[in-house]
């Protein structure tokens, strides 16, 4: 599975952003040769052409690069400045202000939900502002027009940020279910492909430790699953907090891979002595029971060049040997062995 697929708010706003390129675009480069020759508006028409330039920027540099933010950020503002200003410029009978009804809807699907109720706030104060500030405000005049106005914009307000909270709330959710191990709240293996392939851009000082519980079936065989379950859930909580700035993956049954970058090599060893000593000296308390649980790593330094795939092999071959030399041991590199003194499981 590819996890860009699972990017649906970005890929949304892409789609959003280029079809409003090519809308905005043509709309104001049509509005912008009638205001210059017709309705003596040069000012209006000249800023018109400039959106509709940056519309066709944007466009092209959509179809070839991803979105950035900035991108959306300046459409927004560009857009509502042109509007805005259009509005103080002609007469309420023009009916300029009609288009500040599709900017909600834009500051949502663009900016999410925290922009967009700022943003339809602040247009609607600025456009109320202008057209009461108006000598001459007909059709405004009459009540019904007035309220049947400001409630269309505040209905489409309403219905962009319920429609932006609950479809950010599910992108959400599915992300999560596709990128988390649901027993444990640690990243699973696809997180980590995509945390090792796309994510993580210096890979110069990476270690990868590569945790196995010992003897973890004699947990599952005396207390059952479900207390073998409340013990996995407590050491991905202690590896989380041990680690600090590293990540956690689980990666099988009772295997998990962390990676965490380290200046030295002496630091990511004492890193590994550290976890396995923590899970070592405490007793995991389930249902009234005290359960002690050691672990085997096997660490390894990125070399440039490595895949994620050859990483893995490499500290997989490390963990068999802190296995097969006792448990309960880290063992570094190929030849390298750390904590000589036997610590049996």
């Amino acid at each position: 599975m590819d996890i860009a697929a699972l990017s649906s708010t970005k890929l949304l706003r892409r789609n959003v952003l280029r079809w409003m390129c090519l809308c905005f675009g043509f709309v104001s480069l049509f509005f912008a040769a009638f205001n210059i020759l017709l309705n003596n508006f040069p000012l209006l028409g000249y800023l018109e052409i400039g959106l509709s330039l940056f519309c066709a920027y944007t466009f092209n540099r959509l179809n070839k690069h991803s979105l950035e933010v900035w991108q959306s950020i300046v459409m927004c503002l560009f857009v509502t400045f042109v509007i805005v200003l259009g509005n103080y410029l002609a007469k309420p009978l023009n009916g300029l202000y009609v288009w500040s009804f599709a900017l909600p809807v834009l500051y949502y699907l663009l900016l999410g939900k925290r922009y967009g109720i700022i943003l339809s706030a602040l247009l609607f104060i600025l456009q109320a502002a202008i057209l009461l500030s108006k000598a001459s405000q007909a059709p405004l005049t009459t009540l019904n027009f007035s309220l049947n106005l400001a409630l269309t914009y505040i209905s489409i307000w309403a219905i962009s940020h319920v429609f932006e909270g609950s479809r950010a709330l599910s992108s959400k959710r599915l992300k999560n279910l596709a990128l988390l191990d649901p027993l444990t709240g640690a990243a699973n293996r696809l997180s980590m492909n995509h945390y090792f392939e796309v994510e993580l851009t210096d890979k110069s000082q990476l270690y990868l430790f590569l945790l196995d519980l010992d003897f973890f079936k004699r947990i599952n065989d005396t207390y059952g699953h479900a207390v073998g379950d409340k013990v996995l859930i407590e050491v991905a909580t202690l590896l989380r907090v041990v680690l600090a700035k590293g990540y956690v993956f689980r990666v099988g049954g009772e295997e998990f891979a962390l990676f965490h970058s380290f200046s030295a090599q002496n630091e990511a060893i004492a890193m590994a002595e550290t976890i396995r000593e923590k899970l070592n000296n405490s007793a995991i308390e389930v249902n009234g029971l005290k359960i002690n649980v050691t672990a085997s790593i096997g660490v390894v330094k990125y070399q440039p060049g490595d895949s994620l795939e050859k990483c893995v092999k490499k500290a997989d071959k490390q963990l068999y040997k802190a296995k097969e030399y006792g448990r309960n041991k880290v063992y570094f590199q190929l030849s390298e062995r750390i904590n000589k003194k036997p610590h049996m499981a």
